[in-house]
């Protein structure tokens, strides 16, 4: 009996123990998969060959000297897999993209026996330990290798010496932007790959020819979601004359951008275009309305400023004007002309004609003064004054023009008064200076011209002083007609210049001269 609850202790304690514990992950011990004997030897094998193997090759390398020393220049192959592009910074001149970026190149030094299928994959702590080429990016801002959740760098050794180095970086750099056709501009972003301190007669760098592909891979899908830009395609250059103290070998490849054009459609030229339109309907207005269009014009011209300074928040701040500084500035000259144009209109308008409440006071107050004077005293008077009138034997019988009290008043054989003189027939001189000045004071004399015009016309007259109707100026219908003209073939030259002018960028004439068997175009069709 003692032997059985002593037994029965011994296993029932040790299990309430550990079910007592708190669960924790180190409470936890994971199993291992149990690997025969067979394998498990075989894979000490490698790893003792691949051990045996670097360090059988790095016995006596010095990694300071480049493969082929004094014997030959080093090649190394470059090739990229563009897989994010953005963003493309107006304001600071520049742009990135993320990618994968590769160099090749063999170094006879690593050799190692082996098919040519095999390849050994080799730590970072190996990299530091062979030679490896000074790679860096000439145009270069600020540019980064990723290193989350460890550095995304690589290094594989083929059995011939061939090194491959692999490494996932984010390059920004430095792209010189040609802003005179902002905002209907294209950008070319030149990435310039070469050397730090090698010479093109010891280093010499060339495209990796994959299949098609040259150099350069493209994910159109992950360069597709570009805020401004659209990507048309890229070229790729090789150059070794680019020198700064001495000749390097060097690789360029540009990429080829197109602005979006909606946002400054939208926000800029559309707004612009109908404030120019609005202010055109001016022209259908009263002539005697001046107030209104010059309030109509000074509220365009002051909606234009808001809208140029809204323009320049968000461009690049350059000192040559871009495209749409010449839409605006178009625009404010419309609006000018308009300006001039309701100036001219007002100069040959008579004052205050076209408010209703004066033309009402001015037809009383004509009103009254007519029945003070007695009939027969006023239409006496009338045939002496209209007597007294002549233009080359002939009576002046005056019609208005445009009712204006500063429009011209012609003779209905439409001879001007102003070029012929009034005289009386066969009056001399004396008298004929008389009847001038006469004249003169009657055409000063507002109230009395107004009553002559009455006199001589009350049978033809509904309105014994023309002030019902309004006139159309004619420089208001030249302008509804010569303004819409002109502003469609401004802007027609314009489109014609910023639109169809093909483009030219000034390293073309650089780098394209060098080496013109190299470039290639891809582009995403």
């Amino acid at each position: 009996m003692e032997m059985q609850v002593t037994v029965f202790i011994f296993i029932f304690l040790p299990l309430v123990s550990v079910q007592g514990l708190p669960f924790r992950i180190d409470n936890v011990r994971f199993s291992k998969g149990e690997m025969s004997r067979p394998e498990e030897q075989k894979r000490e094998r490698v790893t003792s060959n691949v051990t045996t193997t670097l360090n059988k090759i790095l016995e006596g390398y010095d990694r300071h000297l480049r493969p082929g020393f004094n014997v030959q220049r080093t090649t190394v192959f470059i090739d990229i897999a563009v897989r994010t592009m953005g963003p493309i910074a107006d304001l600071t001149n520049t742009y990135s993209f993320n990618c994968y970026f590769r160099q090749t190149w063999t170094d006879s030094r690593l050799k190692f026996n082996g098919t040519a299928s095999q390849q050994l994959s080799l730590s970072m702590a190996m990299l530091d330990k062979i030679w490896k080429p000074d790679t860096y990016f000439w145009n270069g801002a600020r540019s980064y290798i990723h290193s989350i959740t460890t550095s995304n760098r690589l290094v594989r050794l083929h059995p011939d010496g061939t090194v491959l180095y692999s490494s996932r970086l984010t390059i920004k750099g430095k792209c010189a932007m040609a802003m005179n056709r902002y905002p209907l501009d294209k950008q070319a972003c030149r990435l310039v790959i070469g050397s730090y301190a090698f010479g093109a007669d010891e280093l010499l760098y060339d495209w990796k020819v994959m299949g098609t592909d040259r150099g350069v891979q493209m994910d159109y899908e992950g360069i597709a979601d570009l805020a401004q830009y659209s990507m048309t395609g890229f070229k790729v250059f090789n150059a070794t004359n680019m020198t700064r103290d001495r000749n390097y070998s060097a690789l360029e490849v540009r990429f080829y951008f197109e602005r979006h054009f909606g946002y400054f459609l939208m926000n800029f030229y559309v707004p612009c275009t109908l404030i120019v339109l609005l202010c055109w309907v001016a022209f259908w207005t009263n002539r005697e309305a001046t107030g209104d269009r010059i309030g109509m014009g000074i509220t365009s011209v002051l909606t234009m400023v808001l809208i140029a300074n809204d323009s320049k928040s968000d461009a690049p701040k350059v000192n040559f004007p871009t495209a749409l500084d010449i839409y605006i500035w178009i625009c404010y000259t419309t609006l000018l002309i308009c300006m001039v144009e309701f100036t001219v209109v007002h100069y040959f308008t008579k004052f205050n004609t076209g408010d209703p409440e004066i033309q009402a006071l001015e037809r009383e107050k004509m009103r009254r003064i007519i029945r003070r004077i007695p009939k027969t005293a006023v239409l006496s008077t009338s045939r002496r004054m209209h007597e007294k009138l002549r233009v080359n034997g002939k009576t002046t019988n005056f019609s208005r023009r445009d009712g204006g009290r500063h429009s011209m008043y012609n003779r209905q054989s439409s001879l001007s008064i102003k070029k012929r003189p009034l005289t009386k027939k066969h009056s001399t001189s004396s008298q004929s200076k008389a009847d001038e000045q006469a004249m003169e004071q009657f055409h000063q004399d507002n109230v009395g011209w107004r009553l002559y015009y009455w006199m001589i016309n009350n049978a033809h007259k509904t309105d014994p002083f023309g002030l019902a109707q309004n006139s159309i100026s004619a420089v208001d219908r030249f302008a509804r007609i010569a303004l819409p003209i002109y502003f469609v073939a401004v802007v027609t030259l314009y489109y014609n210049f910023y639109i169809n002018t093909p483009y030219h960028f000034t390293f073309e004439d650089e780098t394209d001269g060098r080496s013109p068997r190299s470039a290639s175009l891809i582009t995403n069709n």
